[in-house]
């Protein structure tokens, strides 16, 4: 019973998403073809490492291209349910224990077996090593082997987002843990064949437990210039480009050439606020900020159609989204009095901190909000930063205003919480870059993931969100719009959260 009623809640954290039921396994794969084939990509931005070379940040584009090298024991399909990968069943017995037994035969990327063990030592480092995975992790307490093909995992508390947490939960050889650095060898679908600053090279792996994926190499080649990305495709030297600007999305979809795919995604943009140290640590001026920024001119101008506004902390679809609460109206005479209040009649002088080559027209994004900011009464220096430089400068807590974003792949706000706006203590916390501590916010965020119902926890993410939406720690702009486009000759599967898996590539003739 016990396993049956967590099944289901899994099940129902992405059906809220979806409206669909589980699907089978098997039935998200086919058989690739014979003939090799190429794949080259032109992204806009860099991974920041490779599993096991720390730090590695828990950022979307690099752990998306981690998981065609590695795998855990479950995967999130393209529908966002969770599914099974190096374990082929599992078990629940209690509340906090879990059973997994491993699919038989499996090998990682350099033909050595995958065993028991290699997960129980992997699971148990990735709780502490700087891999970007503890929070993910966090509830686990103990791992075992029962046998070479069984595991036994016992979590601190009842948790009802380990399943989601162990898609990170990513399997290395157990001999690898000792090397510094790492080797990036996985049991995924590709194998790391080589990389350098701007370029990375993927390679089917030989002894991936699946079907092959359609294409036998796959070439990254960082393009940071929408348009240039886009002549690439245009003229045959790109086959995929990403981060398609939504302006340009019609006029690709009536080129015979290329096949677009769009959507609003699951991505919410938000301005994080240092909150320990002034100036953002008074709530009159956090609030003054908050009413200053029009959400709906800031889509507008900043060119995001078909995105939409973001009222909460994630999107509607998400559980932990509250349906009751209403955001204020933008009122920039309001922000005025407010910082007048707080001692800055005369304007407040900010920095902005955004990456220059990760969020869709992030630069205009920037823009916009600062030239919003400014019709309030602050006056906002915008610092466009490389990727790698702006999460080292977050991470530091050397920024008191900055852009970021976080997508719930899982489809409920826990991870968010868990991850940002919990004070960091622990594997909580790894994302707070806004030096946020609140007691009375941490123990909802607890409360919630100790739930014993999926009402219950619905109804505490929902107080949990509205308690941090107060606090303006995060404070949310839009739901940022997701596109990307291909040639003609290729056919892509897109899952719900639009990132590019490359198994789901395939040729459409």
């Amino acid at each position: 019973m016990a396993n049956r009623r967590r099944q289901a809640v899994a099940v129902a954290a992405t059906a809220v998403l979806v409206g669909l039921a589980l699907a089978g396994f098997a039935g998200c794969r086919r058989q690739a073809p014979v003939a090799a084939r190429r794949l080259r990509l032109a992204v806009r931005e860099d991974v920041l490492g490779f599993f096991g070379s720390a730090p590695l940040a828990r950022e979307a584009f690099t752990l998306q291209v981690n998981s065609e090298i590695f795998e855990g024991l479950v995967r999130f399909d393209r529908s966002l349910v969770v599914s099974p990968a190096l374990a082929q069943s599992w078990e629940t017995p209690d509340d906090r224990t879990y059973l997994f037994q491993l699919r038989p035969g499996l090998r990682f990327s350099d033909g050595q077996a995958l065993t028991a063990p290699d997960v129980v030592a992997s699971l148990l480092a990735g709780r502490s090593r700087a891999w970007g995975t503890q929070d993910a992790l966090a509830s686990i307490e103990s791992v075992r082997a029962l046998d070479e093909r069984q595991v036994e995992i016992r979590t601190r508390r009842p948790d009802f987002l380990l399943l989601q947490g162990l898609h990170w939960g990513f399997v290395v050889p157990r001999e690898e843990l000792r090397r510094m650095p790492m080797r990036a060898i996985g049991s995924g679908p590709y194998r790391l064949a080589a990389h350098r600053a701007g370029a990375f090279t993927l390679e089917r792996n030989a002894y991936y437990r699946g079907p092959a994926p359609a294409f036998d190499r796959a070439d990254f080649e960082v393009v940071p210039d929408a348009a240039e990305r886009e002549d690439r495709l245009l003229r045959g030297t790109a086959d995929v480009i990403d981060n398609v600007p939504p302006e340009r999305v019609a006029a690709l979809e009536n080129d015979p050439q290329v096949r677009v795919y769009a959507g609003p995604g699951l991505r919410v943009l938000f301005l994080g606020l240092r909150v320990d140290r002034p100036p953002f640590d008074d709530p009159r001026v956090r609030q003054a900020l908050d009413l200053a920024l029009d959400r709906s001119e800031l889509l507008a101008r900043a060119r995001l159609a078909p995105g939409v506004v973001a009222r909460q902390l994630v999107p509607p679809t998400v559980i932990g989204s509250d349906p009751t609460f209403v955001p204020a109206p933008p009122d920039r005479a309001r922000a005025r009095a407010l910082l007048a209040a707080a001692g800055h009649g005369r304007g407040l002088r900010v920095r902005l901190d955004g990456p220059r080559d990760r969020y869709t027209n992030g630069t205009l994004i920037l823009a916009e909000v600062a030239r919003q900011l400014d019709l309030a009464g602050f006056e906002v220096e915008v610092q466009l930063l490389d990727k790698g430089a702006f999460f080292a400068r977050i991470d530091s807590g050397a920024s008191d205003l900055h852009l970021v974003g976080w997508l719930c792949r899982s489809g409920q706000a826990g991870d968010l919480m868990e991850a940002m706006l919990h004070s960091r203590q622990g594997p909580f916390g790894a994302w707070n870059s806004m030096g946020l501590s609140d007691p009375a916010l941490d123990r909802m965020i607890d409360e919630a993931g100790a739930s014993n119902s999926e009402r219950e926890w619905s109804r505490k993410l929902q107080a949990a969100q509205r308690r941090a939406l107060e606090l303006r720690a995060l404070v949310p702009l839009v739901v940022q719009p997701e596109a990307l486009a291909f040639r003609r000759s290729l056919r892509w599967r897109p899952s719900l959260d639009y990132q590019l898996w490359l198994e789901d590539i395939e040729p459409a003739t």
